[in-house]
């Protein structure tokens, strides 16, 4: 975990990256997978035995399995070595998934990479955000920025998103639903965007709310819940 600064201290911000999360190996028949990408005049084969793969970076060398649903994504490892220092350790020479990667011969079962305590859409949005600029990503919602904070910050990927978050930030900086401003708030912790933080914060304590302990739950750091909500009563 990244460290932030801000008014609270971050419980995992000592622990290394591979001491928190699962992530594991797997081996995928080639002949069970099928592109999600197709012509549009060949729609997808509706076999129950095959299994789609998301091609979120074309011509990728990598398969990601990503939540306990094993959300298929096909990606590239030097993209996400560039995007991510956490990926950087994971894919270089003194890691096993590194060595995995470089001994993968052309006859080999796909190698998948088996990340399931992630969020598979908010790994996918975060991609989409980072790799050919989608149009789209503007438009999400604070819900599903949320997330996407979550895998930045799990990443260390938040200096890439420092023009994504703060067009975000600005963008609902009018929201007055509780439930919204919770989350720009905590996104904007991950963020360590102080300027968002403040004002998001500033806007919680004032609206009319008897408790922000139903927020908490959705958070993967309950640690830090429960010390936003003390603070803001």
């Amino acid at each position: 975990m990244c460290p932030v600064n801000g008014p609270f201290d971050q419980g995992n911000a000592s622990i290394p990256f591979y001491q928190l999360a699962r992530y594991a190996w797997s081996n995928m028949n080639l002949g069970l997978i099928q592109p999600l990408k197709q012509e549009a005049d060949q729609p997808l084969a509706k076999n129950p035995d095959q299994q789609i793969v998301e091609d979120l970076i074309p011509g990728g060398d990598l398969i990601l399995a990503v939540g306990p649903e094993r959300r298929l994504l096909g990606v590239s490892s030097s993209f996400l070595c560039e995007i991510s220092p956490v990926f950087a350790v994971m894919f270089g020479p003194n890691f096993e998934e590194g060595h995995r990667l470089r001994s993968t011969q052309p006859e080999d079962s796909e190698m998948v990479l088996e990340l399931p305590d992630d969020n598979a859409q908010a790994f996918c949005n975060t991609i989409r955000v980072l790799y050919g600029a989608d149009p789209a990503t503007a438009d999400f919602e604070p819900a599903e920025i949320h997330k996407i904070t979550i895998v930045v910050d799990k990443y260390d990927m938040i200096p890439r998103f420092t023009f994504a978050s703060t067009y975000w930030f600005t963008k609902y900086s009018w929201t007055d639903d509780p439930e919204e401003t919770w989350q720009l708030t905590t996104a904007a912790y991950w963020m360590q965007n102080p300027d968002a933080f403040f004002n998001f914060s500033k806007k919680l304590i004032k609206q009319l709310q008897t408790s922000h302990l139903s927020h908490v739950d959705n958070m993967p750091d309950k640690m830090l819940g429960l010390k936003l909500c003390s603070n803001f009563g």
